[in-house]
Protein backbone atom coordinates (compact mmCIF):
# COMPACT_ATOMS: atom_id res chain seq x y z
CA UNK A 1 0.00 0.00 0.00
CA UNK A 2 1.25 3.47 -0.80
CA UNK A 3 0.98 4.98 2.67
CA UNK A 4 2.82 7.90 4.31
CA UNK A 5 6.00 5.87 4.87
CA UNK A 6 6.05 4.69 1.26
CA UNK A 7 5.93 8.23 -0.13
CA UNK A 8 8.51 9.54 2.35
CA UNK A 9 10.96 6.81 1.43
CA UNK A 10 10.43 7.48 -2.27
CA UNK A 11 10.86 11.25 -1.80
CA UNK A 12 14.09 10.75 0.15
CA UNK A 13 15.58 8.72 -2.72
CA UNK A 14 15.10 11.24 -5.53
CA UNK A 15 14.76 14.90 -6.43
CA UNK A 16 11.50 16.82 -6.36
CA UNK A 17 11.27 16.73 -10.16
CA UNK A 18 11.77 12.96 -10.26
CA UNK A 19 9.23 12.49 -7.47
CA UNK A 20 6.67 14.63 -9.26
CA UNK A 21 7.12 12.68 -12.50
CA UNK A 22 6.84 9.32 -10.73
CA UNK A 23 3.74 10.22 -8.70
CA UNK A 24 1.92 12.73 -10.87
CA UNK A 25 -1.31 10.72 -10.46
CA UNK A 26 -1.22 11.12 -6.66
CA UNK A 27 -0.08 14.74 -6.40
CA UNK A 28 -2.88 17.27 -6.00
CA UNK A 29 -0.81 20.45 -5.54
CA UNK A 30 2.54 21.17 -7.17
CA UNK A 31 4.60 24.03 -5.68
CA UNK A 32 8.17 25.23 -6.10
CA UNK A 33 9.29 23.63 -2.84
CA UNK A 34 6.60 21.11 -1.92
CA UNK A 35 3.90 18.78 -3.14
CA UNK A 36 0.60 17.81 -1.58
CA UNK A 37 -0.94 14.40 -2.10
CA UNK A 38 -3.36 11.91 -0.62
CA UNK A 39 -2.06 8.46 0.26
CA UNK A 40 -3.93 5.27 -0.61
CA UNK A 41 -5.06 5.04 3.02
CA UNK A 42 -6.60 8.53 2.81
CA UNK A 43 -4.03 10.65 4.65
CA UNK A 44 -3.21 14.14 3.39
CA UNK A 45 0.57 14.48 3.07
CA UNK A 46 2.76 17.49 2.30
CA UNK A 47 6.35 16.74 1.28
CA UNK A 48 8.84 19.61 1.27
CA UNK A 49 12.05 19.85 -0.73
CA UNK A 50 15.04 22.16 -0.27
CA UNK A 51 16.32 24.68 -2.83
CA UNK A 52 18.31 21.94 -4.58
CA UNK A 53 15.21 19.76 -4.94
CA UNK A 54 16.22 17.24 -2.26
CA UNK A 55 13.83 15.87 0.35
CA UNK A 56 13.62 18.17 3.37
CA UNK A 57 10.64 17.21 5.54
CA UNK A 58 7.04 16.10 5.54
CA UNK A 59 3.79 16.94 7.27
CA UNK A 60 0.73 14.74 7.74
CA UNK A 61 -2.37 16.89 8.00
CA UNK A 62 -3.55 16.19 11.55
CA UNK A 63 -6.95 17.74 10.82
CA UNK A 64 -7.66 14.77 8.54
CA UNK A 65 -6.70 12.37 11.31
CA UNK A 66 -8.82 14.29 13.83
CA UNK A 67 -11.74 14.34 11.38
CA UNK A 68 -11.59 10.54 11.22
CA UNK A 69 -12.31 10.52 14.94
CA UNK A 70 -15.78 12.06 15.00
CA UNK A 71 -16.83 14.05 18.06
CA UNK A 72 -18.25 11.75 20.67
CA UNK A 73 -16.68 8.62 19.18
CA UNK A 74 -15.29 6.06 21.60
CA UNK A 75 -11.75 6.36 20.15
CA UNK A 76 -11.70 10.15 20.42
CA UNK A 77 -12.98 10.01 24.00
CA UNK A 78 -10.31 7.48 24.98
CA UNK A 79 -7.52 9.51 23.35
CA UNK A 80 -8.73 12.64 25.12
CA UNK A 81 -8.69 10.70 28.42
CA UNK A 82 -5.06 9.68 27.83
CA UNK A 83 -4.09 13.28 27.03
CA UNK A 84 -5.87 14.51 30.18
CA UNK A 85 -4.07 11.93 32.32
CA UNK A 86 -0.69 12.95 30.88
CA UNK A 87 -1.43 16.66 31.31
CA UNK A 88 -2.41 16.10 34.94
CA UNK A 89 0.36 13.65 35.81
CA UNK A 90 2.58 15.49 38.27
CA UNK A 91 5.04 14.65 41.00
CA UNK A 92 7.13 17.06 43.02
CA UNK A 93 5.45 19.88 41.12
CA UNK A 94 6.72 18.67 37.73
CA UNK A 95 4.63 17.62 34.75
CA UNK A 96 5.27 14.55 32.64
CA UNK A 97 8.73 14.73 31.05
CA UNK A 98 10.43 13.36 27.93
CA UNK A 99 11.80 10.30 29.70
CA UNK A 100 8.32 9.35 30.89
CA UNK A 101 6.86 9.74 27.41
CA UNK A 102 9.75 7.67 26.01
CA UNK A 103 9.03 4.95 28.60
CA UNK A 104 5.34 4.96 27.62
CA UNK A 105 6.19 4.75 23.91
CA UNK A 106 8.50 1.81 24.64
CA UNK A 107 5.81 0.01 26.64
CA UNK A 108 3.24 0.37 23.85
CA UNK A 109 5.78 -0.71 21.23
CA UNK A 110 5.90 2.64 19.41
CA UNK A 111 9.37 3.96 20.32
CA UNK A 112 10.97 3.03 16.97
CA UNK A 113 7.97 4.27 14.98
CA UNK A 114 7.98 7.60 16.81
CA UNK A 115 11.73 7.98 16.33
CA UNK A 116 11.28 7.43 12.61
CA UNK A 117 8.35 9.83 12.35
CA UNK A 118 10.21 12.56 14.22
CA UNK A 119 13.37 12.12 12.16
CA UNK A 120 11.49 12.04 8.86
CA UNK A 121 9.37 15.09 9.69
CA UNK A 122 12.22 17.40 10.74
CA UNK A 123 14.50 19.40 8.47
CA UNK A 124 17.61 17.36 7.70
CA UNK A 125 19.84 20.05 9.26
CA UNK A 126 18.14 19.49 12.63
CA UNK A 127 18.58 15.73 12.34
CA UNK A 128 22.26 16.11 11.47
CA UNK A 129 22.76 18.48 14.40
CA UNK A 130 21.29 15.93 16.81
CA UNK A 131 23.38 13.11 15.32
CA UNK A 132 26.51 15.27 15.63
CA UNK A 133 25.62 16.01 19.25
CA UNK A 134 25.15 12.29 19.95
CA UNK A 135 28.48 11.41 18.30
CA UNK A 136 30.27 14.06 20.38
CA UNK A 137 28.72 12.62 23.55
CA UNK A 138 29.80 9.10 22.56
CA UNK A 139 33.34 10.37 21.92
CA UNK A 140 33.46 12.10 25.32
CA UNK A 141 32.28 8.93 27.04
CA UNK A 142 34.87 6.84 25.18
CA UNK A 143 37.62 9.26 26.23
CA UNK A 144 36.59 8.98 29.89
CA UNK A 145 37.26 5.22 29.92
Amino acid sequence: MRDVNYFIIQASRCTQTEFELDFVDFIEVFDTSQVELTTEDGKSLIISFDEKGNFKSYFVNREDITAQMAEGSYIKERINQVIDVLNNLTWSGNRVDGETIQYILNKVGMEDQMLRQLIMSQPIEEVRYIIDEREELEEELDNQD
